[in-house]
């Protein structure tokens, strides 16, 4: 029954969620850990953490330094990512974004702050 899948799926917690479902096809547990949905405590929308820091947070100097904070994708609202992940997960997860938009930057040639 297709419908008691989708309830057990949901019913797990994240992690869970990712050993079950990702980690045999391949994506990597930083990625996914970095796509995570939020939701912003000034305007309640809920936003992806990976499209937040590619759209407002690469001209910031401080996002290839593991910046641990989150930038609201409506009303442009700041707050720390450990209101939503473990000290050491926010740390890991925003050392692995920083990396990802280093690694862009040097194949296209563009620095942080132009």
């Amino acid at each position: 029954m297709p419908g008691r899948e989708n309830r057990y799926a949901e019913d797990l917690s994240r992690d869970d969620r990712y050993s079950f479902e990702l980690q045999r096809r391949g994506v990597n547990k930083q990625f996914y850990d970095a796509n995570r949905m939020l939701l912003c405590p000034e305007c309640g929308q809920s936003f992806s953490l990976f499209y937040s820091r590619a759209k407002y947070c690469t001209d910031c100097p401080s996002l290839a330094k593991g910046c641990e904070l989150a930038r609201c994708t409506h009303c442009h609202t700041e707050f720390p990512l450990n209101n939503f992940m473990s000290k050491a997960s926010s740390r890991t997860t925003s050392n692995y974004i920083g990396s990802v938009v280093k690694r862009y930057n040097n194949t296209f040639g563009e620095r942080p702050g132009r």
